[in-house]
């Protein structure tokens, strides 16, 4: 029977089950979508249920028809069950005790063969991808602990607090992997000649936000939990040391758009020379990027971001601009160092010289405001004269103050919603003690943006696509290791692995292959 004509089946007898066990029921209760939906879902559980012992005893069967034959003598041998150590796969929703098969030969020597590991490759307590996949997207979005809640609250699947951790620690290298494909596919589409024409413009925001990394490390004489137990398990209470690294994130989307064409992230502490480009240009590649696209950047004036820019765009019509928000925070900054001068209408003019791109008055601003500084600095601006520092970021950056030209264009000239995407990224619990190790960071920030720009289900089904190639890969290495360790015979292998060849490269999801 296949399985369309299975599903043909089962859905004629649920159908008329279903009408015989509603009969009786209380007329509210039917007339209420959720009294119907809480059936339906205790039936979808059952169903599940009887499916996977199913499957279990057709495991059973198959592998005795496989392997019975022992590899030393030839002659059949015993299938035993391990009934104290029974292996339990948890699933979405439900928890399922896969029995484990034993072989052994009673007549000779031959190593003996644990058949349900071997086949599935699985160790008790393991969950499949799509358990993985739901405790990755909600720690995305809360802590492990709240993520452990929903699930259970949700999926009536209790996993936890460790367990969601390893989960979404697996997802987001896979996170990872996706991001990367995708990167590989829109730049080997702009190399070639078949795209010419893209969208009129494109807007790329970039921003960086500092990540709090670093392992915990036992309390020190003077730090507050010095001598203090911690209240869960009773252990000294250790402290963080706070090592800062910035994450970036890339914002690209034609003008106006509302929701974002595509999101990129990256590490620069671990970003070798390019890659800032290189991912600014596979983004714009996804999002349109063509010969006739204008291309106008929007964002942090540090970070290296302007002239990754400009690398990343060479040859295409490319503008970038500093955030005139940052601008005018800088302006803001060095008026509260002034003493004996009208600071506001200061701050104005400059505000106003710089809009209009007037460096004759700017320089005649700076210098009248290097006459009227305090002479003392208060204590917390000791290390850094902000004065002197908007004099270094407006001269040194003179070219790409840009905001008033940007304005004429009607495209926005404060970078708000990169400043935005910045926080949702890294400020969101990447502030907060927890497992942010810095080899982590940005694999949870990857699986934040894919989620973020509406990729989840392309994500989706590229990891339970990997899987199943994995699955083949190992099935066949199981294989030929218990060949080579006698525990199996050549012929038994290749009866069962005939449908799995030795060499199978791991296909491209659709809208990869669409995008190429």
């Amino acid at each position: 029977m296949t399985e369309p004509e299975l599903i043909a089946k089962l859905s004629e007898r649920v159908k008329a089950d279903v009408h015989s066990c509603l009969s009786g029921a209380e007329v509210e209760e039917i007339w209420s979508v959720d009294a119907m939906e809480a059936r339906a879902r205790q039936l979808m559980t059952a169903l599940s249920t009887a499916f996977f012992e199913a499957w279990i005893a057709v495991l059973e069967r198959m592998a005795k028809a496989y392997f019975l034959s022992c590899p030393g003598c030839g002659q059949r041998r015993s299938c035993k069950r391990r009934l104290d150590h029974v292996m339990t796969v948890r699933l979405l929703g439900i928890d399922i005790a896969v029995p484990k098969l034993y072989l052994q030969c009673e007549r000779c020597d031959a190593p003996g063969l644990s058949v349900t590991k071997m086949l599935t490759g699985l160790c008790s307590g393991e969950a499949s991808m799509e358990l993985k996949l739901v405790a990755a997207y909600s720690a995305a979005e809360h802590s492990y602990g709240k993520a452990s809640g929903d699930i259970e609250a949700h999926h009536q699947q209790a996993l936890e607090r460790t367990a969601v951790r390893r989960m979404a620690l697996q997802v987001e290298q896979h996170a990872k992997d996706f991001a990367e494909r995708q990167r590989q596919v829109a730049l080997s589409s702009l190399e070639g000649e078949a795209r010419k024409q893209g969208v009129e413009q494109l807007m790329m925001q970039g921003d960086g936000g500092s990540v709090r990394t670093g392992t915990l490390v036992p309390c020190e004489p003077g730090d507050e939990g010095y001598g203090k137990l911690t209240p869960k398990t009773n252990m000294p209470r250790r402290k963080r040391p706070t090592h800062n690294r910035e994450l970036l994130t890339f914002d690209i989307r034609q003008p106006g758009q509302c929701e974002p064409a595509g999101l990129d992230v990256m590490l620069p502490v671990q970003a070798p020379p390019g890659e800032r480009s290189r991912r600014m240009l596979a983004l714009a590649g996804r999002s349109g990027l063509g010969d006739n696209t204008q291309v106008i950047g929007l964002g942090d004036l540090g970070s290296s971001l302007p002239s990754a820019f400009d690398e990343a765009f060479i040859g295409y019509d490319a503008l970038y601009s500093g955030d005139w928000k940052h601008v005018r925070d800088y302006i803001d900054a060095a008026g509260a160092v002034l003493d004996k001068l009208e600071v506001d209408t200061w701050k104005r003019d400059m505000r106003d010289a710089i809009w209009k791109r007037d460096a004759q008055q700017r320089d005649a601003l700076l210098g009248q405001a290097h006459k009227h500084r305090v002479g003392t600095l208060p204590e917390h601006l000791q290390d850094k004269c902000p004065l002197h520092a908007l004099e270094h970021y407006v001269i040194n950056n003179w070219h790409r103050m840009q905001a008033a030209h940007l304005k004429e264009m009607g495209v926005d000239f404060v970078s708000a919603r990169a400043e935005a995407q910045v926080r949702d990224r890294t400020k969101h619990r990447f502030s907060v003690p927890g497992a942010w190790r810095q080899q982590n960071i940005e694999g949870k920030a990857t699986l934040r943006a894919i989620i973020a720009e509406g990729s989840w289900q392309h994500f989706r089904a590229y990891c339970l696509e990997r899987t199943k190639v994995d699955f083949q890969r190992s099935l066949r290495a199981r294989l030929d290791q218990a060949i080579a360790q006698g525990r199996l015979s050549t012929s038994s292998a290749d009866n069962a692995a005939l449908p799995i060849p030795r060499v199978n490269p791991r296909p491209k999801p659709p809208h990869f292959a669409e995008a190429a």
